[in-house]
């Protein structure tokens, strides 16, 4: 009888160890991998965008600075051509020669138009100003008071946003007031945009003159980005911003307001501007890191192999029951809880091999006699068929067993039955086989085709019984035996037994307490 401490059944279809810690030592190792490049680029993205937007606002300040003391600069070159024309002759060629020097002398300047104490124009540097022109007044270049200041209107002909800057003139006794106003272009190539451009940084920034009105007067970079401002309030304070066009594109927004006038300076990045830098970094980490995780995944991998390995051969090692005493002994245990399963295995299965054995002596043993039983019997016939080995059956009957078990009680005829197979244990052969097939019935085989051999065992056992003395004052017994064997007189074990028990009976018939060959019954037709 063999046996396994456990079912293996239940462990179709599930996943082994050996994929689980391989399966989680790839998870691990990726999603810290991806977790650590994921983590770096959000952490390097929050510090660029806080230092972009730091910065817009800086390149803001400094622009509307810039523009502030350039704006100045033209404004005070506007102011002493005024004082020069305070001093001038009133003849129209004169004042016109002025004013055309003015406009060539003053950085950026579209044109110089000089106005009557009312507004109207008198003298300019525009073709504009002639009657066809269609600029007969102050008011026709935007400027809503008559007074010094700064005003942004559409030059002349719709060629674009112009600066216009106005200084009173005044005119000794005699002379009449009136103003000088200079148009400072503000569209691409003037030099409010070289200015800006001076101080443009290496990046794609784009820069914008905003009004109070969020109108855009000048643009530099418009091919990459339009106006955001959303809410702000550019012209009042500066600052900088996180915003988000229509299309919601992520736009980082620096601002600065102009000393005078309402308008202001806005710089923009887009937030991929900004990142690409960093993306591109990002992507050369990954190309320098996959050799490091590549490493790190087979070295996890194999370890993770070198765990679940002892533990998997343990598993086999249970399955196979007590043939996995060899995985045992060739098990490599190299960590202190595979050394202690094993160990543990070790006392299981053998504890589990003499659990078998104990089931099997049980299952092949007679309880009272202790001599095998006819499933032993069974088992030991098919063992010499298969090995067709010839043997001998000595079949063995105590005489008058029933008369002992009806004089004595069944107790003391158990006990003659004991003391009979104590008798057979005694008088066979080493390599001979006694079992107890029924209650006072017993058979012995013999590894012979020696029919004299068998007879002088069995003659020997009946003299052995003969002379023993039995228990509980019962006396001597005798028993009756009759021998058969195979091959040379049955052809199947089945028919040995059946011609031993023939003999048997035959020495029963004949006066007991003796032994009969079956070959020998003269006459006695073969059983089939």
């Amino acid at each position: 009888m063999t046996g396994q401490p456990g079912g293996t059944s239940s462990g179709r279809g599930k996943i082994g160890l050996l994929a689980v810690l391989t399966a989680l030592a790839v998870l691990s190792v990726s999603v810290g991998f991806v977790n650590a490049l994921y983590s770096g680029y959000q952490v390097q993205k929050a510090q660029v965008i806080a230092n972009s937007l730091a910065s817009n606002r800086a390149y803001a300040e400094k622009l509307a600075e810039v523009v502030n003391v350039y704006v100045g600069a033209v404004h005070r070159q506007l102011r002493a051509g005024a004082q020069r024309l305070a001093s001038q002759p009133g003849n129209a060629r004169a004042l016109q020669d002025e004013l055309h020097r003015l406009a060539s002398q003053a950085d950026a300047v579209d044109s110089v138009w000089l106005a009557d104490g009312a507004g109207g124009i008198t003298a300019s540097t525009a073709a504009a100003a002639t009657p066809d022109g269609g600029i007969r007044r102050l008011a026709d270049l935007g400027v809503r008071e008559l007074r010094a200041g700064e005003w942004v209107t559409r030059r002349p002909g719709d060629a674009g946003p112009a600066l216009v800057l106005v200084e009173p003139v005044a005119r000794g006794p005699g002379g009449s007031p009136g103003f000088l106003a200079m148009l400072v272009a503000l569209d691409d190539g003037s030099g409010m945009d070289r200015v800006i451009s001076g101080q443009a940084p290496a990046d794609a920034a784009s820069v914008f003159l905003v009004s109070n009105t969020g109108d855009v007067l000048y643009r530099r970079h418009e091919a990459h980005t339009a106006l955001v401002l959303t809410n702000l309030a550019p012209i009042r304070h500066a600052g900088a911003a996180s915003l988000e066009d229509a299309e919601g594109n992520t736009i980082l927004t620096g601002y600065a307001p102009l000393e005078k006038g309402n308008w202001a300076i806005v710089t923009q990045r887009t937030l991929d501007q900004v990142l690409s830098p960093v993306r591109a970094l990002l992507a050369e980490s990954l190309r320098f890191s996959i050799p490091a995780f590549v490493f790190t995944l087979a070295l996890v991998c194999a370890l993770a192999y070198a765990i679940a390995r002892p533990l998997s051969r343990l598993t086999r090692a249970m399955a196979a029951g007590r043939d996995g005493g060899q995985d045992l002994n060739r098990l490599n245990a190299w960590y202190t809880e595979a050394d202690t399963l094993r160990e543990a295995v070790r006392a299981t299965l053998a504890q589990h091999r003499r659990e078998v054995g104990r089931l099997n002596r049980q299952t092949l043993t007679d309880p009272m006699t202790g001599l095998m039983n006819r499933r032993a019997l069974d088992e030991a016939l098919a063992e010499y068929a298969d090995k067709q080995t010839p043997f001998a059956v000595i079949a063995l009957d105590l005489d008058h067993f029933k008369r002992i078990n009806d004089t004595y009680g069944h107790g003391v005829g158990d006990d003659v039955l004991i003391a009979l197979a104590h008798a057979l244990r005694g008088g066979l052969r080493g390599q001979d086989r006694p079992f107890r097939v029924g209650g006072e019935e017993f058979i012995a085989l013999l590894p012979t085709d020696s029919a004299e051999l068998a007879a002088e065992v069995s003659e020997r056992l009946r003299t052995a019984v003969a002379g023993q003395e039995m228990p509980e004052g019962v006396g001597r017994v005798t028993v009756s035996i009759g021998v058969a064997l195979w091959p040379a007189d049955g052809a199947t074990s089945a028919a040995v037994i059946q011609r031993a028990d023939e003999a048997l009976y035959a020495s029963k018939q004949t006066g007991r307490d003796r032994v009969t060959l079956w070959r020998s019954l003269a006459g006695a037709p073969p059983v089939p």
